[in-house]
């Protein structure tokens, strides 16, 4: 079977998820220019194995060299197979790797950083979390916030914006307000019980039509104030 993936991105954090055993060969191959074109992009990378069958010695290589590749730490591997996970064992590999149980594990692990890391790592936990699902939405609150001086990571989804809420911890979070109310589920319901402790500032639905010389301005002021107050508590 063909060694298919999945690709998407999670904050500053490129998710990619394997489907079939990854073996000398095509698979192997694939694999590896798929990673080499996710690295143009973010060093950061979590290798998703749960439909991960197989691995050879190969393909135990390949991921040596990616996780080379990418440089210390920028690596992590979730959902490992158990009879993955007893190879790396024996061949102690396991030492080598960051293996998570799931993908939320990998992805808050990167953002479980020192107290003496810099503040210009993309990992440091940001200010801001923003949440809408229109793309080019998010790009423009990046943007301004970015301008602003604030960190800020962006997420278009209710449940990798739960993985970020309960890894970054952010002093506000922006959030489309027809997310908030997107029925009852259990990942509604979830976001918002995380969003209740936080400085929530909700974007109305006609946010994205205002005129920016007005709102801009004023959305970043506001933020601004709220950061200010939750670093004076």
């Amino acid at each position: 079977m063909a060694l298919l993936f999945s690709t998407r991105t999670v904050g500053d954090i490129t998710v990619v998820k394997c489907d079939g055993q990854i073996v000398e060969g095509a698979s192997a191959a694939r694999l590896r220019q798929h990673v080499h074109d996710v690295l143009e992009h973010t060093p950061a990378v979590v290798l998703d194995l749960c439909a991960v069958p197989f691995i050879d010695s190969s393909g135990l290589g390949l991921l040596v060299r990616i996780l080379a590749r990418t440089g210390p730490g920028n690596l992590k591997l979730c959902g490992l197979a158990s009879r993955i996970s007893d190879t790396l064992r024996i061949t102690r590999l396991s030492t080598v790797f960051d293996c998570y149980e799931s993908e939320a594990d990998a992805i808050a692990a990167f953002y479980r950083v020192s107290p003496g890391s810099s503040p210009l790592s993309p990992f440091v936990p940001p200010n801001v979390l923003c949440v809408e699902q229109s793309a080019d939405l998010l790009t423009y609150m990046h943007a301004l916030l970015r301008q602003a001086g604030l960190s800020v990571i962006t997420i278009d989804n209710l449940p990798d914006a739960v993985t970020l809420l309960k890894a970054t911890r952010p002093k506000v979070v922006l959030v489309g307000r027809e997310l908030r109310s997107a029925g009852s589920s259990g990942t509604v319901d979830t976001f918002n019980r995380l969003l209740d402790p936080l400085a929530v500032v909700e974007l109305p639905a006609d946010f994205a039509r205002q005129d920016p010389s007005e709102t801009g301005p004023r959305l970043v002021e506001r933020v601004q104030a709220l950061i200010d107050g939750a670093q004076s508590v």
